[in-house]
């Protein structure tokens, strides 16, 4: 059915170009960081049989109960996304895409991907048979967080549903036990959705129908898996494997089943922030800690890091510092120079913060596959630390022009707006609609504390 994955963390130390800076402050450390998995097999021929088995005997039961059951199914479309972030996630990404299905016979290494490439793996006796969405930063603990929901990618009839089981676990041993829902579609084929976080399946049962886009369960690492994600699977009417992607080298189907396929390169970055230290953890199945600041003090260590999906050999990131009156601060590029293409990495980039960097609110640039993205950081501010784990909070519109509004206001303990100089312009915020009419055009922050004593920091624009 599928291996499953454990982070194996490989660092390199890299070399920037050198753009510009005014006091010749740039990175003092470097490092690329390539994010790789174990890959050993889950479910064995025999469990795999058993799974069979045990839909036909749903199907059956359901057709006992209700004869047209399946023949009034809404007919098959093309397949919607089978994932989405929860309600309020306003980072850049979540997750990556680490693993498709594997069209080479040969085992041992032979692996042949739908565009002919090889992200994708086997083992002495088969091959993978599924996609593979994994969370990415950060999975265990934006798993506690519900970050990633999985919902139908077509209309169908639940024939299988498993919600009781461990959704921690940290080894590859064959555990058959895993959470998750099977739909089948109105043609006969099937769509397997494994390894859901325990008790989070939906609340319908075998013998019920889903729509496109109807929440399913949420990702975790039931069952043979040992990092929180989504294992995707279709079979046709003959319990055929089924590769919904597209490509030349795909044999299993000569068009997309998909609605919109997405590009087998998405070069993104999922997440940038700014932290006190270097550490990254990475042991499972431990929430981790992302020691992020948003900040420092002369003396104190600075550390960029980018989170990435899919990074190639030769592409580059470029990096620009801007102080907190506008003005260019530091500014290089890096190009990815490690050999080959990685679905999973990060980089962090490490300066010493000094007396030579003027007091405020910075903005950090990055652009990297053809996209901007940005952070902030002050030093010798109020901003205080931010954990930036209430995504659930955000606001709208921005722009704003008069009124900015801040979703669930009930989960704020305080909430104070700041100029890029780090000074509060309006504090002891008591609703969730800000009249902000007054503040002149401009770029400001919103800095958010919620119950949890967590602070979001966020850019806002006046217009």
């Amino acid at each position: 059915m599928e291996f499953c994955c454990q982070q194996i963390i490989k660092e390199h130390l890299i070399i920037n170009e050198e753009i510009s800076s005014e006091k010749n402050i740039f990175p003092v450390k470097s490092v690329f960081a390539s994010v790789d998995f174990t890959k050993t097999e889950c479910l064995s021929d025999l469990q795999k049989y058993q799974l069979d088995e045990e839909n036909k005997k749903n199907r059956e039961a359901i057709i006992l109960k209700n004869p047209d059951a399946f023949k009034d199914l809404k007919k098959l479309t093309l397949f919607t996304t089978p994932y989405r972030p929860k309600m309020g996630f306003s980072d850049y990404g979540f997750h990556t895409l680490n693993f498709q299905v594997d069209h080479n016979a040969a085992p041992n290494g032979q692996l042949t991907d739908y565009f002919c490439g090889t992200r994708t793996y086997d083992w002495a006796t088969g091959n993978h048979g599924g996609t593979d969405y994994i969370l990415w930063p950060y999975p265990w603990k934006r798993m506690e967080e519900n970050l990633m929901e999985i919902v139908a990618a077509a209309p169908g009839i639940i024939i299988n549903k498993r919600n009781n089981f461990n959704d921690h676990n940290c080894s590859n041993g064959g555990n058959p036990n895993w959470n998750g829902i099977v739909v089948q579609h109105s043609d006969g084929s099937t769509a397997t959705y494994m390894h859901f976080k325990k008790n989070s399946a939906t609340e319908k049962e075998i013998g019920e129908t889903v729509e496109a886009g109807e929440y399913l369960g949420l990702a975790g690492s039931s069952g043979s898996s040992n990092i929180p994600h989504l294992h995707f699977e279709i079979h046709d009417s003959d319990d055929n494997l089924i590769d919904p992607y597209k490509g030349d080298c795909n044999p299993t189907t000569t068009e997309t089943w998909w609605q919109e396929q997405e590009d087998y390169y998405v070069p993104r970055i999922n997440r940038i922030s700014t932290h006190y230290t270097e550490t990254q953890d990475s042991e499972c199945p431990v929430i981790e800690n992302t020691y992020e600041r948003v900040n420092f003090n002369s003396g104190d260590l600075w550390v960029l890091k980018l989170y990435y999906r899919d990074i190639n050999i030769g592409d580059v990131t470029q990096f620009k510092v801007y102080k907190p009156d506008g003005t260019l601060f530091s500014s290089w590029n890096w190009t990815q120079d490690w050999g080959v293409f990685y679905a999973t990495a990060f980089g962090y980039w490490t300066m010493n913060v000094t007396n030579n960097w003027p007091q405020g609110v910075y903005t950090v640039e990055v652009n990297f596959g053809g996209n901007t993205y940005n952070t902030i950081f002050g030093v010798g501010t109020n901003l205080g630390i931010e954990d930036m784990a209430s995504e659930d909070i955000r606001i709208y519109p921005n722009p704003v022009q008069d009124i900015l509004y801040i979703d669930h206001f009930k989960n704020i303990q305080s909430a104070e707006i700041l100029d890029f100089s780090g000074r509060i312009l309006l504090n002891n915020i008591k609703s969730g609609e800000i009249n902000v009419s007054g503040l002149t055009k401009g770029m400001y922050l919103l800095k958010i504390k919620n119950l949890r004593n967590e602070v979001k920091v966020v850019k806002f624009i006046k217009n």
